[in-house]
């Protein structure tokens, strides 16, 4: 990827990192090809569930009951360089240095991120949606299951952004094969990402069907979660949480800037857990679809992505802001950028 930089307001948005499943009979090296590689850093790998993993969530035994935390992850020092402190100077100032103060544009912004509407809307309302038909074994059929749950999405969303007065429209959805041309530049078959420039989701189908072929149960909880979480970014765009983070990462360096992308990318795995939270008796997520979720979401994050950018947060913290959404199923438990920096690790 380079020397990290800041993300223009109309960059895709990949999801979380995730290993390669443990176990699976055609495992790959992450150092075999430069593919591989994009693979293992910008698509949530198909993970197989094998016998005798410890999961952090609780109720293991009980397939009806959702997640439920056992077991706090310890936080994680932020890997942010803290600036190091000014030298004493020789000579006292003749006066006192005032504090600086933000921006006008960076002081409207952190208003926006930290006291959005958003988090007001308590808990979410159900769609009552079940699992669309599931089986990506052809294009049309995992464009059916997109678009099916698109309209899914829509109905928790749409109201619960009226709740609060916030203008809300679904975003669009594209599912392609091979590479595509969009309002995000060039977008290719080895992840999904959201467009904020014409809001739009991409999901590759070369990727769904791989995983289907390799473990169809855990490729659906994948796929569940990884569409939940690239329309958490919608939900931020349509709230100007979006714009107005891109905003105060100007002038922030590398350091901070990465910082800001982790707390913007953690909301959003929080906003998609809240939704699969309130709606999890419907899709139904029981029995083994349960136990791959709770599989995904303790093994996501930054410490799978090569090569190693530091941009979605380490799975200590992607854990946790899954469970914080998926056990309460409120957005306002998902205002990352009022966090310490230790939960945005």
């Amino acid at each position: 990827m380079g020397q990290p930089v800041q993300q223009p307001p109309t960059w895709q948005y990949p999801p979380i990192p995730i290993p390669q499943p443990p176990g699976s009979g055609r495992r790959r090296k992450p150092t075999k090809t430069p593919r591989v590689l994009l693979i293992g850093l910008v698509v949530l790998a198909v993970l197989v569930v094998g016998t005798g993993i410890t999961l952090l969530v609780g109720n293991l035994g009980d397939d009806e009951k959702t997640p439920i935390a056992t077991d706090t992850p310890t936080p994680v020092t932020s890997s942010t360089p803290s600036t190091a402190p000014s030298q004493t100077p020789t000579k006292p100032p003749t006066q006192a240095p005032q504090p600086t103060q933000p921006t006008p544009n960076t002081a409207a912004a952190d208003k926006i991120v930290t006291g959005s509407n958003l988090y007001a809307i308590g808990s979410l309302g159900p769609s009552k949606c079940p699992e669309p038909p599931f089986a990506p074994t052809s294009f049309a059929l995992a464009q059916s299951y997109y678009s099916n749950l698109l309209v899914c999405l829509n109905a928790t969303w749409v109201p619960a952004m009226k709740k609060v007065n916030v203008k809300f429209r679904g975003p669009k959805l594209a599912v392609y094969n091979g590479k595509v041309n969009t309002a995000c530049g060039m977008q290719r078959g080895v992840r999904a990402a959201y467009c904020g420039a014409n809001e739009t989701i991409y999901m590759p189908f070369a990727v769904d069907a791989r995983s289907y072929k390799s473990n169809a149960l855990y490729a659906r909880a994948l796929m569940l979660s990884t569409f939940s979480h690239e329309y958490g970014h919608h939900v931020q765009n349509r709230t100007g949480i979006l714009a107005a983070s891109l905003e105060r990462s100007k002038n922030m360096d590398a350091g901070g800037k990465l910082e800001e992308s982790r707390r913007r990318e953690l909301q959003a795995t929080c906003l998609g857990a809240a939704y699969l939270g309130i709606n999890a008796g419907f899709i139904p997520i029981t029995g083994a679809l349960l136990q791959s979720y709770r599989f995904l979401i303790e093994h996501s994050g930054d410490d799978y992505s090569r090569p190693r950018v530091h941009d979605h947060g380490n799975k200590a913290s992607n854990y946790a802001w899954n469970i914080a959404g998926f056990n309460t199923k409120k957005p306002g438990s998902c205002n990352t950028f009022s966090a310490s920096q230790a939960r945005v690790a």
